[in-house]
């Protein structure tokens, strides 16, 4: 009875050292040069106030993205994905096909800020996200300002 166990024990074992593997070699198999080569050229990346006095490069800060990227269960699709993100050539049609395009911003912007805190680099500040003009203020008078009477002459 206890040596059934114990072959069923080596067995499945073996078996899930033989799926890790098939994973870790997945992963090691992501092609991330041509992600590499568009995030060392990305102006968000290089004009990075993090990188003035230069004890850290983009080269160095786009090698640790990578890396993670190949820990972080990621498929070629992905890091393709991100190499147009960094290249600026998402399409709307890209954003159609892509249901998860979404998650994939969420997690490479955990994977920036692993390498930005591994890397000795500053907190991202979000200065490069544009925000638009919701209009709320839009013809609001300043405090102590009368608001403004559009029935009126002009002067």
């Amino acid at each position: 009875m206890y040596q059934c166990d114990f072959i069923r024990v080596i067995a499945l074992g073996g078996f899930a050292v033989l799926c890790l593997g098939m994973i870790k070699a997945e992963a090691a198999s992501l092609d991330t040069a041509k992600f590499i080569a568009a995030c060392t050229a990305d102006p968000s990346v290089t004009d990075d106030p993090g990188f003035d006095d230069g004890k850290v490069t983009a080269q160095a800060y786009c090698d640790c993205i990578a890396g993670e990227l190949a820990k972080g269960n990621v498929t070629q699709k992905d890091v393709d994905m991100l190499t147009k993100m960094h290249n600026e050539e998402i399409s709307d049609e890209d954003v159609e096909n892509f249901p998860t395009l979404e998650d994939l911003l969420n997690a490479n912007e955990g994977f920036e800020d692993g390498c930005r805190k591994s890397l000795g680099l500053p907190e991202a500040t979000g200065e490069d996200m544009e925000e638009e003009p919701t209009g709320e203020d839009e013809g609001m008078p300043e405090e102590g300002e009368a608001p403004a009477d559009d029935a009126s002459p002009p002067e």
